[in-house]
């Protein structure tokens, strides 16, 4: 194994957790357990196997909607298409907040899921029984675990026509992503199991799935740490990947004197399309959008248009050969590149390379002094400088898609064109919010004080699972406490660590008991719930209503959630304590422990003591919680430090406060009844009031009793919506302590989509025209937002532009004319085509002596007219020409 370069990486490989990694894992399990409910599974057929595999297929070749539809086609109840579409919007919201690893938008800057891509996902060629088989099979592997291959190979040893490995590989992956490894005839795929010395049989075959992926288990078994399949995957694509396309494949013929000649000619480029292509030659001569835009700023979509047209005109004057290939701006980028897909560590998704010619002809450019560094802008934008700042626009602007970069621009001190592309931003929020900087709510009409400052919530009471209440902070209120961020500086020996978190524990009982006094003496803390197994507690279960808070949740605590340097309170009685200590040990199990099997090494900084903590509990709470351990969030480390000043004699803890920016995000703020959620505090949001200025402000509030105030560093950003209230009817109140961002659409964003499934159409001037009509007859606050339209330059198809025009703009345009159609039609042009085929809104007299008996006629004004939404307008390419 020494020669093998793929074994030298994998054998330091660590585990790859699925749901983390990307979201088809969620897709197709939960997609899954859904079959696994039907009372009927022989009424599947291939449109059921059509919708499990497209939940393998990354978005960038089947998208969320398409995902729907295929959903929408299987024989699922509608209660579970529902539940599933739900799923999907929820898995796409997790990408675009960068929860997955796996998750990078595109050089347009277009976030996807997904980790496989193929051209053709339907299976015409698979007879129904088969389809059926397979589906019942996926159910069969979801339900039960254990002997997975010995099941799976009764069917697919048989072999399924129209399916090969690869297909069922990706699907069965995807359901247990570290029983069923990744085999298809990729080349980098077949070139990894030839470095590790694997013979595998007919590895593109499905009749051989089976056999191949025991010869695989078998040696991950023996030589590797991690069970996920996928690492074997990515490291395929890091050590073996290939540009593409091969001479062989597509050669563009262009020579390096014809490559000068264009980059001089003004006809085909510009200073921007040159700087582009220079910025690829000062990167080393390859490299991916997203790099570029970290390394020497704009946008990836900036880097992507601009050699897109290049290639585009390079085209139109040489009249070279060009790629045949269903995806439209793929097609250019040949002519100026070679590329492949990026590797893990690689920022981006696709990595491009100059070709040969083409670095020949920049490099001598440079020399004579036609492409110069000096020539090279950089734009520039102004970060967020007041403390309450909203984010304004009509729908489809990328308001909240702003919020990030704002929130990320405020705690780093940085102006925004120095974050680095969407990928680093992103990377960085995920941080903050990690490090509760940042926090994210959205209101709407329920929302109230309770959630936002404080109220009294039921919750579990006692180990008897009886119902209690107890005054619960909002996220605004314990927002503002992390924003106090405290420092512990600790005089003795024990090590508790900045902001640590206060865990309480019974040990043995109340009073005095054995065990507490063999945990005094030995310096450790232990838990029981013996009958808890290590392995329950793995992964998220937290997600599981099923289970159990008393055994489950604590053994999870104790085991993965307590660190080093937190701090350990025993409870005496439910009104007082008789120990403090600090965590210093890492979790062990001792099996030849009767009970209490687990432990952890302390330092205990008082005990035997009889304090009582009552007096240091929130309003409405009596007592303390009476669990074997509980966070105990409403004590505070300035809590403990009176405590133990009580008792040593001297301070042992310093407590100082260490100010940084942090950031709430609002979205939709002004769906939310502001004078219900903010109540008293409006006031204390307003600069000169927050605390440490010489105008500084509190309040006592009402549950709590308490008082409270609003840090200086704690800055409020917010999104709204101009569609449903204009900021002339914002509650006073607020709109007088904000300060306000306008977002209008940008119909410059969508210049590069000027194709639609072959046919033109320029997308960024139909936009304009309809805005600028909108504009007219009601106002710039209802236009319609460029992200709207965003999906098209991912898939620039009719039944795309179908999609957005009768789910989103036809409706929005309904709710702002009060459906008063003979606007819309004036919107849309329909007005003015002679052709009622190519009409969105159709319009048809009304006869009267056909609905009533007798004339009416006289009694009414203008001639009745019945209006239709004409679907059929929505996928011809010539409907949307006559917009303009």
């Amino acid at each position: 194994m020494s020669e093998s370069k793929a074994y030298e990486v994998l054998k330091n490989s660590e585990e790859l957790l699925p749901d983390k990694h990307d979201g088809s894992y969620e897709m197709m399990r939960l997609l899954i357990a859904e079959y696994a409910r039907l009372d009927d599974p022989d009424v599947c057929d291939t449109d059921d196997l059509n919708a499990i595999y497209a939940m393998a297929i990354g978005t960038w070749k089947s998208n969320i909607e398409k995902k729907k539809d295929y959903i929408d086609k299987t024989h699922l109840s509608d209660e579970a298409k529902d539940r599933m579409h739900q799923v999907l919007d929820e898995v796409w919201d997790n990408a675009c907040f960068d929860k997955y690893s796996n998750v990078d938008s595109d050089a347009k800057g277009n976030v996807s899921v997904g980790m496989f891509g193929t051209a053709f996902f339907v299976f015409a060629d698979t007879s129904g029984d088969k389809a059926r088989e397979f589906v019942k099979l996926c159910i069969d592997i979801y339900k039960k675990d254990g002997g997975e291959f010995e099941r799976a190979e009764t069917l697919l040893s048989q072999g399924i026509k129209g399916m090969q490995a690869a297909s069922a590989s990706v699907i069965l992956h995807c359901l247990k992503p570290y029983v069923f490894p990744i085999i298809n005839n990729r080349d980098s795929n077949t070139k990894i199991y030839k470095d590790l010395g694997l013979a595998l049989e007919k590895p593109e075959s499905l009749v051989t799935y089976i056999s191949n992926s025991k010869v695989i288990e078998k040696f991950r078994n023996e030589n590797f740490s991690f069970k996920n399949y996928r690492r074997i995957d990515l490291v395929a694509n890091e050590l073996f990947g290939e540009f593409w396309p091969s001479l062989k494949e597509y050669d563009p013929g262009i020579t390096k004197e014809k490559y000068k000649e264009m980059l001089r000619d003004p006809e085909v480029t510009n200073d921007a399309r040159r700087e582009v292509i220079y910025r690829f030659y000062q990167a080393g001569g390859q490299a991916t959008c997203k790099q570029l835009a970290n390394m020497y700023g704009k946008t990836p979509t900036y880097y992507n248009s601009n050699a897109t047209n290049l290639a585009k005109n390079i085209l139109k004057e040489t009249n070279c050969p060009i790629l045949p290939r269903d995806e439209e701006n793929s097609r250019y980028w040949p002519i100026l590149f070679v590329g492949r897909r990026t590797t893990a560590e690689e920022v981006g998704t696709y990595l491009w390379k100059l070709r040969e010619p083409l670095s020949d002809a920049i490099k001598e450019l440079i020399d004579e002094g036609v492409i110069e560094e000096k020539n090279m802008n950089v734009s520039a934008r102004n970060s967020v400088k007041s403390l309450n700042t909203i984010l304004y626009g009509p729908p489809g602007t990328g308001k909240t898609y702003s919020t990030a970069s704002y929130a990320v621009s405020i705690c780093d001190g940085k102006p925004i064109e120095e974050l680095g592309d969407r990928d680093a931003i992103m990377a960085r929020f995920n941080e903050l919010k990690a490090e509760k900087r940042i926090v994210f709510t959205t209101f709407h009409q329920s929302y109230g004080y309770e959630e936002f400052i404080e109220g009294i919530k039921p919750q579990l009471d006692g180990e008897d699972g009886g119902i209690g209440y107890e005054l619960a902070d909002g996220v605004f209120k314990e927002f503002c406490n992390e924003a106090r961020a405290i420092k512990v500086h600790t005089n003795g020996t024990a090590l508790i660590k900045e902001q640590p978190r206060i865990w309480g524990m019974i040990l043995g009982g109340t009073g005095k008991t054995k065990l507490k006094a063999e945990c005094f003496l030995n310096n450790e803390i232990r838990l029981g719930w013996d009958e808890v197994k290590d392995s329950d507690v793995e992964g998220d279960f937290y997600g599981d209503e099923n289970a159990s808070w008393n055994g489950k949740h604590m053994v999870f605590d104790f085991k993965n959630t307590m660190e080093k340097g937190d701090v350990v309170v025993v409870e005496k009685t439910n009104k007082s304590i008789d120990a403090i200590g600090v965590v210093t040990g890492d979790y062990e199990y001792d099996e030849s422990r009767d009970h209490y099997a687990r432990s952890r090494k302390v330092e205990w900084l008082v005990k035997d003591i009889d304090q009582d903590m009552v007096s240091f509990l929130p309003k409405g709470r009596k007592q303390l919680a009476r669990f074997s351990l509980f966070a105990f969030d409403y004590i505070g480390m300035d809590t403990i430090s009176k405590i133990l000043d009580n008792y040593l004699q001297e301070p042992l803890v310093e407590v100082e406060k260490e100010v940084q920016p942090y950031v709430f995000i609002i979205d939709e703020i002004n769906r939310g009844n502001i004078s219900k959620i903010f109540g008293e505090l409006i006031t204390l949001i307003e600069d000169t009031k927050r605390e440490g200025n010489s105008d500084a402000a509190s309040a006592f509030l009402p549950y709590s009793g308490a008082e409270f105030s609003v840090p200086s560093n704690v800055y409020i950003l917010g999104t709204m919506n101009t569609a449903d209230r204009s900021i002339a009817l914002l509650d006073t109140a607020l709109r007088r302590r904000f300060s306000f961002i306008e977002m209008m659409p940008n119909d410059s964003v969508l210049e590069e989509i000027n194709t639609i499934s072959g046919e033109t159409l320029d997308v960024s001037r139909m936009l304009r025209t309809i805005n600028k009509r909108i504009e007219f007859l009601y106002d710039r606050e209802h236009t319609i937002g460029h992200a709207f339209f965003m999906g098209l330059k991912d898939t620039p198809t009719k039944e795309k532009l179908a999609t957005i025009f009768e789910n989103s703009v036809i409706p929005l345009l309904q709710e702002y004319f009060y459906e008063d159609y003979q606007k819309i039609q004036l919107v849309l042009g329909d007005n003015a085509k002679t052709d009622d085929s190519l009409k969105f809104i159709v319009n048809t007299e009304v006869h009267l002596d056909q609905t009533f008996k007798g004339n009416v006629e006289e009694i009414v004004d203008e001639k009745p007219m019945e209006y239709k939404i004409n679907k059929d307008a929505f996928t011809n390419i010539e409907a949307y020409r006559q917009i303009m």
